[in-house]
């Protein structure tokens, strides 16, 4: 997956979050059709709503939310990787399951397209979660977008003041500089 296929980025470089509010929704569900263990599937459905609301209240999460959704997703997809692969198993239980365990309660498995699809829809939160702004990253986009409309306003003045002087310099000459009267070369 790369930023050009991710619902969170848009032309300008900014991250919309509304849309990225809309998409951890959409993993609301997705989580929800996955073949998880129940605590992981609950432990997600948390943390992914608490960013979720974060994100559409204030437009960015908070750093420590981020990383604990990034844990708990790690943590899901290592559990799924190591779930034990079987063909279509009659029955499941999955509130029972325990990846790895299979002394203390059902072994975790799953079919390969099972495992295949949540592999998926983990990785692509994933991705998500590393593209959320934070509040920090918002302070840095608004501190360079001040700067860089200081830094404009600036150069429009420096450039105005330089076109009348390269003008006046033109009109006594009578001849065209184009704008590099001064100019030493490199230094």
């Amino acid at each position: 997956m790369c930023s050009n296929d991710s619902p969170s980025e848009i032309a300008d470089g900014t991250t919309a979050a509304a849309e990225l509010a809309a998409a951890y929704e959409e993993f609301l569900l997705d989580i929800e059709e996955q073949p998880l263990p129940s605590y992981r599937t609950d432990e997600m459905r948390v943390r992914i709503e608490e960013v979720r609301a974060t994100l559409a209240a204030e437009g960015a999460a908070s750093a420590g939310q981020l990383q604990q959704l990034l844990r708990t997703v790690t943590e899901a997809l290592a559990d799924v990787q190591a779930a034990q692969v079987v063909p279509v198993p009659e029955e499941r239980d999955f509130s029972q399951a325990v990846p790895g365990a299979t002394d203390t309660g059902a072994t975790y498995e799953v079919t390969e397209t099972e495992q295949a699809k949540a592999t998926n829809v983990l990785i692509n939160l994933l991705f998500t979660v590393v593209e959320t702004p934070t509040r920090a990253d918002r302070r840095r986009i608004e501190e360079r977008a001040g700067r860089d409309d200081d830094a404009r306003e600036g150069e429009t003045r420096d450039s105005a003041d330089v076109d009348t002087e390269a003008d006046d310099a033109t009109d006594a000459e009578g001849g065209s500089d184009f704008g590099v009267t001064g100019y030493a070369g490199p230094e």
